[in-house]
């Protein structure tokens, strides 16, 4: 009689024990999945800020490239105020510039 008890409780145990290891393998396929996760979203970090700044890059670059043709379009229209034989100081006054700023710009040829 007592080995059967002791098979008993041996047996209920051991079903103790399986639950047990049960809910830590549970547990331990979520932290395993959960760091997983943590890793795919810092590794994307690194992917988002050069994304960003190859987008930065690029706007900086059709911004220089604006600013450079609108300089050459004030520069043209400046030396067409001068062609016409504006004096440098009437051009500054009328464009609200210092009369240093008003330089003879290249003169702009229709050959």
């Amino acid at each position: 009689m007592a080995d059967v008890r002791k098979s008993a409780k041996q047996t209920a145990a051991r079903s103790r024990a399986r639950e047990k290891a049960a809910e830590f393998r549970a547990k331990e396929d979520t932290l395993e999945q959960l760091a997983t996760d943590y890793f795919v979203a810092t590794d994307s970090l690194d992917e988002i800020d050069a994304t960003a700044q190859a987008e930065i890059a690029a706007i900086q670059e059709r911004a220089a490239q604006q600013s450079t043709a609108a300089r050459a379009s004030a520069a043209a229209v400046i030396a067409s105020m001068l062609e016409l034989g504006t004096p440098k100081a009437e051009v500054a006054g009328r464009l609200g510039l210092a009369l240093r700023d008003v330089k003879k710009a290249p003169a702009l040829s229709s050959h």
